[in-house]
């Protein structure tokens, strides 16, 4: 599939930042982030009930609002800067809009397993932080008149409530609302000042060794989730945390858990014990006063650990799985929603970030990690030509797994990056195959 770049601009706020605005400090969050650029990718078919749509005209749409947006939204449109303590300097220099001719059809896209290297081309982006734009837009067109938006986003400036809010708030004003947008906060950064600290030696991109990485989705039904909760609920009535159904996040991640841990176990010959990650939003669930919509990084890295390994067992129960990732979702609640020191809950998140990263370099355990972008409403965001028939992360070229809501009320779509022996394995587990579509 040819991809043609056809032009690219710096798209500015519609009006200049406030000079007392200019410096947005780091907070300690988002001190400790990589500096590189996560993203997400939505599909849209042709707009069924207006065909034959300028593309020209759309186009320019978007930019005008994505302008507008810049405006409430402005650090976004600054340059990181490496001096004096890290900082954005909210210089209004803009960011990155892209437009990209795709030679094919959108369908094409959204069957089948994501092709790593043309995910790349979909979306292009800046290898340095230091300089270049903090946010890249590329809007690729279709033969058939479909678009596939990608949009990544410095790591350091943002999380996925950031990005989702960002998109949203662009998207509304796309639709002529733009005074329905949300009123974002910049405030993290007063709240948990940056210190000195050492930050994390984030693992290479790209590659597990000398092996190149691969994506797979997979596709949990409403349905397939609720006979998981109930195959839970049966096996394991009376140790679920505070006997409570367990959620869809607890059951999918527990399943696929299960597989990948099996999967570490027949590589090594032996059964290691293994540690599940799991990104943890803590807006609305933490008692200090944080603002809302606020912006930045303000998450978690929640953890369950297997107990050491059993000789005599080939492979651990689902129960078991649901009772781990249950408990750490159900103790990371009551721990950050009893803290009420600003220093202590910072210190927490920033200990939990440096842990992760420790444990993942070692090699010691069998690390398993999920970001759940669960419950952010990317399938809702609507540029004024109808929903997206398709939404996904662009791989982090990390191992890694994204949980997300799909089109279908209820069900959630996995998108696993991995080795290719690994997917190979994990496309051969019988729970996966019985559950996933």
């Amino acid at each position: 599939m040819k991809v043609e770049v056809q032009w690219k601009k710096l798209v500015k706020p519609s009006v200049p930042t406030p000079s007392n605005r200019r410096k947005w400090k780091l907070s300690s969050m988002d001190e400790l982030q990589m500096p590189n650029y996560v993203g997400v990718i939505f599909y849209y078919r042709d707009d069924a009930e207006n065909p034959g749509v300028d593309i020209s005209k759309r186009l320019q749409k978007m930019e005008e609002s994505l302008s507008k947006t810049l405006t409430i939204f402005y650090p976004m449109a600054g340059r990181y800067i490496e001096e004096d303590g890290c900082f954005i300097d909210c210089n209004d220099l803009g960011v990155e809009f892209v437009h990209a001719k795709v030679d094919g059809q959108i369908d094409q896209l959204l069957h089948g397993d994501p092709d790593m290297d043309l995910l790349d081309i979909l979306s292009q982006f800046p290898t340095n932080l230091v300089g270049n734009p903090l946010v890249v837009i590329q809007v690729n067109t279709f033969d058939c008149g479909g678009l596939a938006i990608a949009l990544r986003s410095t790591h350091k400036i943002s999380d996925v409530y950031t990005m989702a809010m960002f998109v949203n708030s662009w998207a509304t004003a796309c639709r002529g609302n733009i005074d329905m947008t949300i009123c974002p906060s910049f405030e993290l950064s007063s709240l948990f000042p940056a210190k000195a600290s050492t930050v994390p030696n984030w693992p290479p991109p790209r590659t597990i060794g000398d092996k190149e990485l691969v994506m797979s989705r997979f596709r949990f039904s409403g349905n397939a989730i609720s006979k998981l909760k109930a195959l839970a609920r049966d096996d394991a009535k009376d140790s679920t945390p505070n006997n409570s159904q367990p959620s869809r996040v607890a059951v999918v991640s527990a399943l696929i858990s299960r597989a990948l841990a099996s999967i570490d176990q027949y590589k090594h010959g032996e059964q290691r014990s293994f540690v599940i990650y799991m990104t943890f939003n803590l807006r609305e669930k933490i008692n200090l006063a944080i603002p809302a919509n606020s912006c930045g990084n303000l998450f978690a890295m929640i953890f369950g650990r297997s107990c050491e390994p059993i000789a005599s067992k080939s492979k651990l129960e689902f129960k078991e799985m649901v009772n781990i990732t249950s408990k750490m979702i159900s103790d990371a609640r009551k721990k950050y929603a009893a803290v009420v020191d600003r220093e202590e809950f910072c210190s927490m998140v920033c200990n939990s970030i440096a842990e992760f990263v420790e444990n993942v370099s070692s090699g010691e355990e069998c690390p398993i990690a999920f970001s759940s972008w669960c419950r952010f409403g990317l399938y809702e965001i609507d540029f004024g030509w109808g929903r997206p028939v398709l939404v996904h992360n662009i791989s982090l070229n990390l191992k890694s797994i994204f949980l997300m809501d799909h089109e279908e009320s209820g069900g959630i779509d996995a998108w696993i990056t991995t080795s290719e022996d690994e997917m190979i394995l994990l496309k051969q587990d019988p729970d996966i195959l019985a559950f996933t579509s």
